[in-house]
């Protein structure tokens, strides 16, 4: 036979069955199973586990027996009895329900070797060891996928299945798994590049070097989320194996020190971090360490919950999203502490509750969490009903419920969160209220967009004026329009304007004072009123180019949006007003108005001097940049209307628009614009109503704010 000659057949014609033989020793782990052949296997990881235990614990003292006779396998058998019968079924009780719609479907992708990513099965490849490729990173090449996949979320759902079901594939499916990724996941090595990231006097992130496994965000989330329920979860299986028990026992104790000397400080990040850590230690008191890892958690949580979070309750990465990542992290360090029969302090827990009022206070009329920066339009109702329970608050039930429930605030519906520069301005509590979101505030210390000055409007049950989204984090650093993230951050996904067709710089950060009462904003029981700048300048200008933006709410009515825009060379604005997807808009002169048969629509009237707009509608743009597109959830965009007022200026301007929302045909408005003094004076008449008039001032004096009916 011309075995030259096979070969290459083999090599050309792979789907004939000719597949080259998976190497034996690198399959080896398969066939690891019992204490015996795990102690056999890598007798050094396991001695590292055994020194990190407190064998001075009394209930280890069969343990200590066995060992000290030089018995290893019968003293790791022991230890494992030891555990089987010891009762900590509060640590299962930690565990959260797992995100998805249907657990069996997600645990039986698992079982057949696939994963379910925001909506989508993806079967994983395999490696040249016969398990998972750990660094996937899924169909779209996005890291989202790899750090979903090792953050292990998803094996609660074998747990959930398996008590459901009670179908022993579930546990063997986790058996497997946890087997294959702690055996290929020891601690990084010195020199390992994932280091480089860990050292603050080095500016990389992990996504400069392709590493989805060994974040530590998905460290704490392995420890936090997914490892002790599961381990406690499972105890009593007999298809969770010795030897994976063993494994579990110590990349536990090696994710904890890895946890404990690396974590990030001020950001979302250590929330999940010292949760993680925090339940390691509450979870196995049975390491030397893990007193440390309790307390020291604690300790970090406690100075971060006031150093992370205003005094208004707002995380300073100001973002929806990530206010509740934070919160729920904060909120379960302290719940397992309390499981643990431990102490937390009332202020701790206080400021937590301050969380909570901002997602309650700032939610929509039908229950969902404002798009500003990276955020999705998640319903926050469940999340806050909870919450009203827990902390004794009937106005968030009142809140959530639209009245139905509950005590109505003793405030006024619109609210300011001073630190966080977000105004808040609504009619009432019911489900057809007017809801405005306006944001003036710091860049934020994370997930930011570039959209200060923005203006969302929701009235009648639905959505007119939105923030784009986020769609994704591919590329995520970005803002460059011409590509997906970018565009998502950009100030082109916005309500604000554009300078020479270029959007926002970024800004502080961070803000070290609050914007005051009476001098930014003020609440009248007629109207709301803010006014804010951006001074940060925009991409590739030059000179002075000085965005001021006030909003007047009129309750009940509409809004009102004075503009001013200071330059020292003639520039080209384009106002941009991006609507939901399902407002069907026409432009009608120099007019735009939705035209949706008995549903919510807003009229969008401009004003103001000689200015020479010229409007557009623009809608799914992917050339020669994206403009038009919105994404409610991560992974989901759609074509929605975006509304461009376009026009050239050679000095510094001032105008306004007014924005007058209606349940089916919004009644056309008379309205005049003059200026005096510094004073925009507006009038506004509709049709069998007396005309309101309005004084804004184009600087910031509260004191000139007028309105006369």
């Amino acid at each position: 036979m011309n075995f030259k000659y096979l070969g290459f057949l083999c090599g050309i014609l792979m789907f004939t069955g000719c597949e080259k033989k998976p190497n034996a020793e690198l399959t080896k782990w398969k066939k690891v199973n019992s204490a015996k052949d795990y102690w056999h296997y890598d007798p050094e990881r396991l001695r590292g586990m055994l020194n990190a235990m407190d064998f001075q614990h009394s209930d280890l003292n069969s343990v200590n027996e066995f060992l000290t006779k030089g018995d290893t396998v019968a003293g790791l058998e022991e230890l494992l009895t030891y555990y089987d019968q010891c009762d900590r079924s509060w640590v299962v009780t930690t565990m959260e329900t797992p995100p998805y719609e249907d657990n069996i479907a997600v645990a039986s992708a698992i079982v057949g070797d696939s994963m379910i990513f925001e909506g989508k099965l993806e079967k994983m490849p395999i490696s040249e060891s016969r398990g998972w490729k750990w660094d996937h990173t899924g169909p779209n090449n996005d890291d989202e996928f790899g750090y979903t996949l090792n953050g292990h979320r998803y094996m609660l759902t074998l747990l959930v299945a398996h008590e459901e079901t009670h179908n022993i594939q579930y546990i063997q499916a986790f058996d497997k798994l946890m087997k294959d990724w702690v055996i290929h996941h020891k601690l990084p090595t010195e020199g390992d590049s994932v280091y480089m990231v860990l050292d603050t006097s080095i500016s990389l992130d992990y996504r400069d070097i392709g590493e989805v496994e060994w974040r530590t965000l998905q460290a704490g989330q392995r420890l936090g989320a997914t490892w002790p329920q599961t381990f406690y979860g499972f105890q009593k299986e007999v298809d969770f194996s010795p030897a994976t028990r063993l494994l579990m026992l110590c990349s536990i104790q090696e994710q904890a020190g890895f946890l404990r000397e690396y974590h990030k400080s001020g950001h979302n990040w250590t929330t999940m971090e010292m949760n993680g850590l925090a339940l390691a230690g509450l979870a196995f008191p049975e390491f030397k360490e893990a007193g440390d890892w309790a307390d020291y958690a604690l300790e970090v949580m406690t100075q971060e919950i006031n150093r992370q979070v205003y005094p208004d309750g707002l995380q300073t990465e100001l973002s929806s999203k990530t206010q509740w990542v934070a919160l729920h992290r904060f909120e379960s360090v302290a719940d397992n502490f309390k499981k643990a029969n431990r102490e937390i302090s009332e202020d701790y827990v206080k400021r937590i509750e301050e969380m909570y009022d901002y997602l309650a206070y700032s939610m929509r009329p039908d229950g969902h969490q404002p798009l500003n920066s990276d955020s999705d339009r998640e319903d926050l109702r469940p999340r806050v009903l909870q919450a009203a329970k827990k902390f004794n608050r009937p106005d968030w039930e009142w809140i959530a419920t639209n009245g139905k429930k509950g005590e109505k605030p003793a405030h006024s519906p619109t609210i300011t969160y001073p630190w966080a520069g977000i105004h808040v301005m609504r009619s009432g509590w019911d489900e057809n209220a007017h809801w405005s979101f306006f944001d003036n505030g710091p860049y934020g210390t994370g997930h930011q967009h570039r959209d200060k000055l923005h203006l969302s409007v929701t009235a009648y049950n639905k959505d007119l004026l939105v923030d784009g989204g986020r769609f994704t984090h591919k590329d995520y650093f970005s803002f460059d329009p011409t590509i997906w993230r970018g565009y998502f951050r950009s100030s082109l996904s916005h309500n604000v304007i554009l300078v020479d067709g270029k959007g926002q710089k970024d800004g502080s950060t961070k803000t070290n004072s609050p914007i005051e009462e009476g001098v930014d904003y003020i609440h009248h029981p007629q109207y709301d009123y803010a006014y804010g700048t951006f001074t940060d300048g925009f991409e590739k200008g030059e000179g002075t180019a000085i965005h001021s933006r006030s909003v007047l709410y009129l309750h009940n009515e509409l809004w009102v949006v004075l503009d001013q825009f200071e330059t020292d060379r003639p520039r080209k604005l384009e106002a941009l007003w991006h609507f939901s997807p399902d407002c069907d808009l026409d432009i009608i002169g120099n007019e735009a108005v939705t035209v949706n048969p008995n549903e919510s629509n807003l009229r969008i009237v401009p004003l103001g001097g000689n200015m020479d707009w010229k409007p557009k509608i623009v809608k799914g743009q992917e050339k020669p940049f994206i403009q038009g597109w919105y994404s409610a959830d991560y992974g989901v965009k759609i074509p929605n209307p975006t509304l461009i007022y376009s026009t050239s200026i050679t000095q510094s301007q001032n105008f306004a628009w007014v924005l007058v929302p209606a349940v089916g045909e919004v009644p056309e408005i008379n309205a005049q614009y003059n200026l005096k003094s510094g004073i925009a004076e507006i009038t506004i008449t509709k049709e069998g109503q007396k005309p309101v008039t309005l004084s804004l001032p184009l600087e910031k004096d509260i004191s000139k704010v007028k309105v006369g009916f």
